[in-house]
């Protein structure tokens, strides 16, 4: 071994089942049901947030909202406090909804949605978007939504009070979801953006303390579980749209050589990533993501901790404390010393192999 911090870099990259990055692809998937079981509301409560004339059925309330004129390419935002305040937007600005497509209503039996019926419920009108959303978001996207991307499939339907009105509108959509079900905001059509789950370089994602599970973007001065350090295009490496996707073999192998530069250039070069004693990984694409447009992965920063990962306070670059604790790091070899010199022994007297010493700069699985 020629230095401890080498040796620390090729252990934490050397690692295509490495517990940690196979976390991270769990947590990735994870957001997403998550994202799914918020979807089933659509973000709305049944208190009355959507407003607006419903799609066929002929008792219809006659006022129209920004809900109602919507239609597929259409984007919607609303106050995080006044869901109800919704207004057409621009979709190059922050919206909360990005309209797919209609659902007719008139297609349902009359008993379902007639002007008599009962207010559905979450769990009805979540079967009803698990078995029409999906084909009405897969042709308006044109079959390309990343499955393990950023964003979910959504629903909006009238509340109860709203469904005794006579209100039937139904939207199925596209939504960003943390992994505590809150919708976000964001920008532009998701048909012009690379879906992949992805943060800009020095963001620290969140931790769940009972789990030990990340959760979504915090200042890095709060308790998280990892830091972004680099985002990294594959597309740049393996093609773009139209491209055979690099299986995760391939994958690992290219972000092994690619992790390790751009963060140590992240974290100011020196041999930083030895001092902060985490561990280097990434995340990989699947090949349904890399179908859809998705080209873009993660290198991060982090150490496994309890089945998940420990808690970590304060930039990876400056003052860092792991589970509370100053990281300590690895000792510096002298120079010139590849390997331990032998203790010397009395003449005649052989080494036992057993006692034999390990080389130099630890070791690790």
């Amino acid at each position: 071994m020629v230095d401890s911090g080498g040796q620390r870099k090729r252990l934490a990259v050397a690692a295509a089942q490495h517990p940690v990055r196979v976390l991270l692809a769990a947590v990735l998937v994870g957001a997403v049901i998550c994202a799914g079981v918020v979807a089933l509301v659509g973000g709305f409560n049944d208190a009355g947030t959507v407003k607006g004339d419903e799609i066929g059925d002929a008792k219809a309330s006659a006022k129209s909202t920004p809900f109602t004129e919507s239609a597929a390419g259409d984007c919607l935002t609303w106050p995080e406090e006044l869901p109800a305040s919704q207004s057409l937007v621009d979709c190059t600005q922050e919206h909360m909804f990005e309209v797919a497509g209609a659902l007719d209503t008139a297609a349902y039996p009359g008993v379902q949605f007639g002007e008599d019926a009962p207010w559905p419920g979450p769990q009805q009108f979540t079967t009803i978007r698990d078995e029409h959303c999906p084909a009405v978001v897969s042709s308006y996207l044109g079959g390309k939504l990343d499955p393990a991307g950023r964003f979910s499939i959504g629903l909006m339907y009238p509340s109860a009070e709203q469904w005794a009105d006579g209100e039937r509108t139904l939207r199925c959509g596209l939504q960003l979801s943390g992994t505590t079900g809150t919708l976000k905001p964001f920008l532009g059509h998701v048909r012009d953006q690379d879906q992949s789950q992805q943060w800009p370089s020095g963001t620290c994602i969140g931790i769940d303390l009972e789990t030990r599970k990340p959760t979504d973007p915090v200042d890095c001065t709060e308790p998280h579980s990892f830091q972004v350090t680099a985002v990294i295009d594959l597309g740049l490496k393996y093609g773009p749209a139209g491209s055979p996707w690099p299986n995760v073999e391939e994958q690992n192998t290219y972000l092994q050589s690619t992790c390790p530069g751009v963060t140590d250039q992240f974290l100011g070069g020196n041999d930083k990533l030895a001092q902060t004693t985490l561990n280097l990984q990434w995340s990989t694409l699947t090949e349904p993501s890399w179908l859809a447009g998705s080209r873009k992965v993660v290198c991060y920063i982090g150490l496994p901790d309890q089945g998940g990962f420990a808690t970590l306070v304060g930039d990876a670059k400056g003052n860092l404390l792991i589970n509370g604790v100053v990281p300590t790091p690895p000792p510096a070899e002298p120079p010139g010393r590849l390997n331990p010199t032998p203790v010397p022994l009395p003449p005649g007297v052989e080494p036992n192999p057993l006692e034999t010493p390990a080389p130099a700069g630890g070791g690790g699985g």
